[in-house]
């Protein structure tokens, strides 16, 4: 009788609480450093959703460990919905790519809403002699193993796209990480590094001095900033799709009632004319998500990016 009681007014507390939520900020983890695109994303959403739920969101940039760091903290933060994770595809990719994690990220994560998605561009250098995807893959074909690609590192995103453009073009190319898209750059403008898979930005003033070429975009349509740029879809590879995104994560057992405001604030911010626009403008497409759409989202990602994990072979401590 005194532990039904007891499971009562539990019951009964966290309700309330739901019901009241928030009264206090609530934190928001980012998986990199400040000033780049991912701080600039969650700012320009988070700012909109101070007003409608009446707190302030503080940012804590907590880059390391391939966004572990950030997302092991949120999975063991209380389930309250006062600490979320700004995620990328490390959520789906990091529990197969690491061998020993003291979290889950798909069990210990709650997906509250997506936020944007953009898809990488696939970047050749000046120096290679194609310039467009079909000519690339039947290039590789005729040199198995010759040509090589960039990334940013074992298991990133970057990593493991082109793992799946090899897997469905039947070409074989070697892996070259790199700790980040500035060391990238040079190599492929001089041609020693070939290909890369990489966001929209980084390397534009190359593409507009003609050292580096855009082939194709990785996402399910064009994107408007670079609207005569195929996608890989439209280049041969039917359904192929591996984009990059950003999405809101809370830890897993947050009550619904707490997740169904989290989740109407995101949407509501990131449908805003202003912020839309100004997500557009990053190269990213905005893409709020019910809850469920969020959760089948997640679960199609992971099921994506497991099969490159295990055909690249990738593994991280």
């Amino acid at each position: 009788m005194t532990a039904l009681l007891g499971a009562a007014l539990v019951a009964l507390a966290t309700a309330a609480s739901a019901q009241s939520y928030p009264n206090k900020p609530i934190r928001l983890l980012l998986t990199f450093s400040s000033g780049g695109q991912a701080d600039l994303l969650a700012r320009s959403v988070t700012e909109k959703m101070r007003a409608s739920l009446g707190q302030p969101i503080v940012i804590e940039p907590k880059p390391g460990a391939g966004g572990n760091l950030a997302m092991e903290a949120t999975a063991k933060a209380p389930a309250d919905g006062y600490t979320m994770v700004f995620g990328t595809p490390a959520v789906a990719i990091n529990g197969r790519l690491y061998k020993q994690l003291s979290y889950d990220p798909l069990k210990d994560l709650a997906p509250v809403s997506l936020a944007a998605w953009g898809p990488y561009v696939v970047y050749a250098s000046g120096a290679l002699p194609v310039n467009s995807m079909s000519e690339l893959v039947a290039y590789a074909k005729a040199k198995p193993g010759e040509l090589n690609y960039a990334s940013v590192g074992i298991g990133s995103g970057t990593h493991l796209a082109a793992v799946l453009f090899t897997l469905a073009a039947g070409v074989q190319m070697t892996h070259v990480p790199y700790k980040g898209i500035q060391q990238v750059a040079p190599d492929l403008v001089s041609g020693s590094v070939h290909l890369t898979f990489n966001a929209l930005g980084p390397l534009a003033q190359f593409v507009q001095s003609g050292r580096v070429k855009m082939l194709a975009t990785t996402g399910p349509r064009r994107i408007a900033q670079i609207p005569d740029v195929p996608t890989l879809d439209e280049s041969g590879l039917p359904g192929f799709e591996a984009a990059g995104w950003y999405g809101f994560f809370a830890a897993a057992g947050t009550p619904r009632e707490v997740l169904q405001k989290l989740n109407a604030s995101i949407v509501a911010a990131v449908n805003d004319r202003e912020i839309s626009e100004r997500i557009e403008k990053m190269g990213l497409v905005p893409s709020p998500q019910t809850i469920e759409e969020a959760a089948r989202f997640v679960a199609a990602e992971a099921d994506k990016w497991g099969r490159a994990v295990t055909a690249s072979g990738a593994t991280a401590e």
